[in-house]
């Protein structure tokens, strides 16, 4: 068996799970209230929150410092610099036609920009039939938890004890990450839609909330793939 040569290897599971929280809930908050002026420093934040929290998890545990480095700085790169534009405009479209077909009027509009497009989704308020909503970027995207995901899979170590499933610990991460974030979307637009929440209320609160839930079920799920791989 090979010994772990992480530095974090040493740290309690739940321990990385709280500091990987903390990052997420800092990102978080600064990517609400300075998007324009600190949206980098938030998009770090965020991936690394990710990272570390997945670390909690066998299934994303990586043995080696130089992978777990490597896996931040790539992550961090791809998110913040990297516009992902093929899956915003496909998670819009989508969002807009369950929109339209519950009877509620949409209006999506696709600019161009250097290194890729901006693609912004609004819905009609009722009440006021001002529109809410906005431009669906990497983080609403689900990106800052995908691509770390998908990293630390690919980064980690081949031999040393408990091998996770790789390909199952990927594909239950790429589902929850993926339908989560398509619900979420919905959801944001459909509460002011119907006039139950205004959308400040429920954009980042709800974001925040369900990101969480996604990152936790991933790990509890990289977990027991990891452990039911080990005893067979």
């Amino acid at each position: 068996m090979v010994k772990p040569s992480n530095v974090l290897a040493a740290i309690p599971p739940l321990i990385l799970y709280i500091v990987g929280f903390v990052f997420l809930a800092v990102g978080g908050l600064i990517y609400a209230v300075f998007v324009i002026l600190l949206s980098p420093l938030a998009l770090f934040f965020l991936t690394l929150g990710a990272i570390l929290l997945l670390q909690s998890s066998h299934g994303f545990r990586l043995n080696n410092d130089l992978r777990l480095i490597l896996s931040i700085i790539l992550s961090a790169i791809l998110v913040i610099f990297v516009d992902f534009w093929p899956i915003q405009l496909a998670y819009s479209q989508g969002a807009a036609a369950v929109l339209q077909f519950g009877g509620f009027n949409t209006v999506l509009y696709v600019s161009s920009h250097f290194g890729g497009i901006q693609v912004l989704l609004f819905v009609q308020q009722a009440g006021t039939g001002s529109l809410v909503g906005g431009e669906i970027d990497n983080a609403c995207a689900g990106l800052i938890a995908l691509i770390p995901c998908l990293l630390l899979i690919f980064f980690s170590n081949r031999t040393p004890q408990p091998i996770p499933n790789r390909i199952a610990v990927g594909a239950v991460a790429i589902c929850i990450i993926v339908l989560g974030n398509f619900f979420r979307i919905c959801v944001e637009l459909w509460l002011p839609a119907i006039g139950l929440a205004p959308f400040e209320l429920v954009h980042y609160p709800l974001a925040f909330i369900l990101g969480i839930l996604g990152l936790t079920g991933i790990v509890i799920a990289g977990q027991r793939l990891t452990v039911k791989q080990k005893e067979n």
